[in-house]
């Protein structure tokens, strides 16, 4: 239920919705939760307002996540436009004012324009009268088929307004936890990727005190215009773990949002990690933590993995124990470095997997020589022209323009000589604030909806962080935005002799892949022939203001080692297609060329393999569960033989602790 269309129709819905409910003697608060794991949803009140014209909505509870069930609701396009769009509702019996709620999303069609999430506090529920809020999301919401996050009023079955957003894209495969509060007239949203739940991708806010209390429950709807045809005109989500409560937490930014029920966790699950996610520039020396939160009861840490760049360093951590928090430290990063670090432990619920990226950069050696810096909106001027070692340039909050001299302000490219934009003109001035007469968009920023709780509407440009070199004379960092597929940009430098690692630093809400390939004939002249280098792979981070280094990759996705010596013209590319989907979802920040390093393979992992005699073919047994200190084969009829595979460097450690049967399965304990 979003802003962008049709009311919901003629015909009105009723939600209707379960959850098992505790009143808790201290607080005297409401607690409602449901995982669908018992394969239903008994309790939980139902309405399919399309009954009437044979286009009921179907609730289904798929099995996924090794065992676990989902809530899938589905509404199908009725076949005439008089009964109003495709729409399930369920919600729950208790009346709330002020709640705190959370419900997982693990699967919905991307492909179709249906919104998807929340609805709160409704009341008068009927036929044109229904009134509430809804936190929605629309995959389709944005021109171009970009992704939106909503705060809604709904008046009369019928959306009444926005008051608040945020421009997000959530990807396919990934699940995501939406969280919300309602307190008094204020509403506050979080949306969570489960790769990381101890921040959010992004938070936004609305205030509206038109209905003080009233129900909650789940709901999706079709907002478009083809609303009778029955590819398009659907809505199709699954959720899971919903849990919602009258009392609300101390902090809405406290560790509890990422709990997987509100309270006292049942599994363990991550709090807090250090550097964060997309955390940059973090001094080496302080190291690695993280922490965990234990169910009462459990007294050790679960048994983890913790990878850095696709290499085990699980012995490499230390730990510290105070109540039922654990407190790891890995205390050996090096300088310099881009780190993606994952840490697993048992169990298959939300935050059993907790990957994150950082780099331990330093500022200093960012300018030292051996490594070196090409700002995206340095590209080159005036047929092929380049500055070589510019000042930072641009323009104060003032007015006052900085180091014009020697720097890229105001320098003027040649279209298909120093660039190609499918634009034509600069565009408003907040676009074109480092490069003011060409169409290649040069911001300050990113400029997204929703970008942060202090505004509301389109808010201003939310921007990297901040180096030095900007800093020390007051500048902001610049971007290139409004990116379309096919458009490139040219550098021309003056290289230092070496073989480099290629970083881009760059954000994006689509996945998206940037070559980098090296013009190999006049750069002055149009017409210009380029071999391919590598390519950059930017992943979708769900909004556009969450920056992150990428390393140049060749086709078998191994880091590029690029050999440079003297002068030389460098082109950026945006790869795919030019298509909506991909169109304005990246900003390019700047190009890091750092020394190239050994890059360290990943340790061979042991590996169990089996066979039906004794002297046959050993083959991998795809069923054996390989543990940081057990081995779990399930138990056949057949009889088997089986080998452990224990590579070279590990096998002077492997001590085989014991052999067991155990409800059907083959236990092998060691220690390495």
């Amino acid at each position: 239920m979003n802003s962008k269309k049709t009311p919901l129709g003629s015909v009105s819905f009723f939600l209707t919705l379960f959850l098992c409910f505790f009143f808790s003697p201290e607080a005297s608060a409401q607690l409602q939760q449901d995982s669908y794991d018992d394969g239903n949803d008994d309790g939980w009140d139902r309405f399919s307002p399309l009954d009437i014209v044979g286009a009921s909505s179907i609730f289904t509870f798929p099995e996924y996540q090794g065992g676990g069930h989902g809530y899938r609701l589905q509404s199908p396009a009725p076949p005439v436009t008089d009964a109003g769009p495709a729409r399930s509702f369920t919600l729950l019996p208790q009346v709330y004012s002020d709640f705190y709620a959370s419900v997982d999303v693990v699967d919905w069609n991307n492909e179709v324009d249906q919104a998807f999430g929340i609805i709160l506090r409704a009341d008068n529920v009927g036929l044109g009268q229904t009134t509430g809020y809804v936190m929605n999301y629309n995959p389709q919401q944005s021109s171009g088929a970009r992704g939106q996050a909503q705060f809604n009023i709904v008046t009369g079955e019928s959306d009444a307004g926005v008051i608040g957003a945020a421009d997000i894209s959530l990807e396919p495969g990934h699940d995501y936890r939406f969280v919300m509060s309602a307190e008094g007239d204020t509403f506050r949203a979080w949306i969570f990727d489960h790769l990381d739940l101890t921040a959010p991708l992004v938070s936004y806010f609305g205030v509206n005190d038109l209905y003080p209390k009233g129900k909650t429950g789940l709901f999706n709807f079709y907002p478009g215009t083809d609303a009778t045809d029955p590819d398009l005109g659907i809505a199709d989500t699954t959720f899971d773990r919903f849990w919602s409560t009258s009392e609300l937490p101390e902090s809405l930014e406290s560790k509890t949002r990422a709990s997987p029920w509100f309270g006292t966790p049942t599994v363990p699950y991550m709090t807090s990690i250090s550097p964060a996610n997309r955390g940059t520039y973090a001094p080496a020396s302080d190291g690695l933590h993280f922490s965990l939160l234990l169910p009462e009861g459990m007294a050790e840490a679960p048994q983890i993995q913790f990878t850095l760049n696709g290499i085990d360093r699980t012995s490499g951590l230390e730990w510290s124990h105070e109540g039922q928090t654990m407190e790891a430290s890995y205390k050996s990063l090096e300088a310099n470095r881009v780190y993606d670090a994952v840490v697993e432990f048992p169990g298959n619920t939300p935050g059993s997997r907790t990957g994150w990226t950082f780099d331990t950069f330093e500022q200093s050696h960012m300018k030292s020589g051996e490594s070196f810096v090409i700002e995206a909106e340095d590209y080159n001027f005036d047929g092929g022209q380049f500055i070589n070692n510019p000042d930072p340039s641009g323009i104060k909050e003032s007015g006052q323009a900085v180091n014009s001299a020697n720097g890229y302000l105001d320098q003027e490219g040649i279209p298909d000589v120093d660039f190609f934009d499918y634009d034509s003109d600069p565009g408003p001035e907040e676009v074109a604030a480092l490069r003011a007469f060409d169409p290649v968009r040069t911001q300050a920023g990113s400029s997204e909806t929703g970008s942060d709780e202090q505004f509301s509407g389109p808010d201003p440009a939310v921007n990297d962080v901040t180096r030095a070199v900007y800093a020390a004379v007051d500048l902001p960092e610049y971007q290139v935005t409004d990116t379309e597929g096919g458009e490139w940009l040219n550098y021309t430098r003056d290289f230092p002799e070496g073989e480099y690692h290629v970083y881009l630093r760059a954000a994006g809400r689509a996945t998206q892949e940037i070559h980098l390939d090296e013009v190999t004939s006049d750069p002055s002249q149009f017409d210009q022939t380029t071999r391919r280098i590598g390519t950059f792979d930017l992943p979708n981070m769900g909004v556009k203001f969450h920056y992150r280094f990428v390393a140049l990759k060749d086709d078998e996705k191994a880091n590029v080692r690029l050999t440079l010596d003297g002068i030389k013209t460098l082109r950026l590319t945006i790869g795919a297609e030019r298509e909506d989907r991909l169109n304005d979802t990246t900003a390019l920040n700047y190009l890091l060329f750092t020394p190239a390093i050994e890059d360290q393979a990943p340790e061979p992992a042991l590996t169990v393999l089996a066979s039906s005699t004794l002297d046959g073919v050993y083959e991998s047994a795809g069923d054996a569960v390989v543990e940081a200190d057990q081995i779990i084969i399930p138990v056949s009829s057949d009889m088997q033989f089986f080998k452990i595979n224990v590579p070279t460097a590990q096998a002077v450690s492997f001590v085989l602790q014991g052999i067991s049967v155990q409800d059907g399965h083959l236990i092998i304990q060691y220690t390495q």
